[in-house]
């Protein structure tokens, strides 16, 4: 949310959490510029957010194409 409101230029944000068994999964969506990158190094924005999904046990995807929003989903383990 926070990034989207940074950096996104982004006038909606959609935020929704499911569980599903044992997994959570959360999905964000916003309609700003795209473009965000993903693999950049360092341990803050999305490459921070990725690496804390992982130590979860889960997984993190990220679909931004230029001009087209970002959406991100990540997938936890829970229970």
């Amino acid at each position: 949310m926070t990034n989207a409101a940074r950096h996104a230029a982004a006038s909606v944000v959609h935020v929704q959490v499911t569980v599903t068994g044992d997994e959570m999964t959360v999905r964000v969506r916003d309609d700003g510029v795209g473009g965000a990158n993903p693999t950049t190094t360092g341990g803050s924005g999305l490459p921070g957010m990725r690496d804390r999904a992982v130590a979860l046990g889960g997984r993190m995807t990220v679909t931004s194409p230029t001009g087209g929003g970002t959406a991100i989903v990540a997938r936890l383990p829970c229970g």
